[in-house]
């Protein structure tokens, strides 16, 4: 299963980097908002799949990814 991690107002153009190529290439994914202001980026389970502790973030099968550029060649 693959999880996009991203903020709850969506604004980010990494995100958007991140959703558009999960969508072309037809991958199957969900999407979990998180909320960075009530500090859900910070807790111990987002930064053990997030390097940055960051959005957004990519998680593949218990591999994870922080950086949109990075997710998109992995992809």
């Amino acid at each position: 299963m693959t999880t996009l991690f991203c903020e709850t107002n969506w604004d980010s153009p990494f995100v958007f980097t991140a959703f558009v190529a999960l969508t072309e290439k037809g991958l199957p994914f969900e999407v979990r908002e998180l909320d960075l202001e009530g500090g859900e980026a910070r807790t111990p389970e987002h930064r053990a799949r997030s390097l940055t502790a960051r959005i957004p973030a990519l998680e593949h099968d218990g591999f994870g990814l922080s950086e949109s550029l990075a997710m998109v060649e992995y992809l």
